[in-house]
């Protein structure tokens, strides 16, 4: 297949490369370029970044909360046959789960009692669900029998 020539926009912005004189204002681009590019790369939501890996292949990243301003938070204590329902957070963009010493199960709300989604999160775990959520329920593991411990939620916008 013939290379496509594609503009040069905000999503090919790689912010690492230096072009000399300046970046093309057209490309021609390949389909195995392209490809090879999404999968090297990851894209912000104004240009793109190379993605790197540790010694042992772990890929790079940075708390996905980490630009983020806490807006709301709570403490659960669920207990076997007993779990826990949060407060109903404040607007939020996501809530981080942070386990204590034992494996629970969450069921993240987005809309008051409508859309969950479930999870189960190891001991001594952050976890941050990227999504807007209105509530948290945290069950034990197994649910009859599973060792009481607290969790920490916390909404971030």
């Amino acid at each position: 297949m013939p290379p496509v020539r594609i503009k040069w926009s905000s999503l090919l912005n790689l912010t690492e490369l230096e072009f000399e004189p300046e970046p093309p204002k057209v490309l021609s681009i390949s389909d195995e370029l392209i490809q090879s590019l999404s999968w090297l790369t990851a894209a912000t939501k104004h240009d793109r970044k190379f993605l790197r890996c540790d010694e042992n292949g772990a890929l790079l990243t940075t708390d996905a909360w980490a630009l983020l301003n806490a807006v709301d938070e709570d403490e659960l204590y669920p207990e076997s046959a007993s779990p826990k329902t949060s407060k109903t957070f404040a607007t939020n963009k996501g809530v981080l789960i942070a386990t204590s010493s034992v494996i629970i199960m969450i069921d993240f709300y987005q809309i008051a009692d409508t859309v969950k989604e479930r999870i189960y999160l190891p001991a001594n775990c952050l976890y941050f669900y990227p999504h807007k959520t209105a509530k948290v329920i945290i069950a034990t593991v197994p649910y009859t029998g599973g060792e009481a411990s607290y969790v920490g939620v916390t909404a971030f916008n």
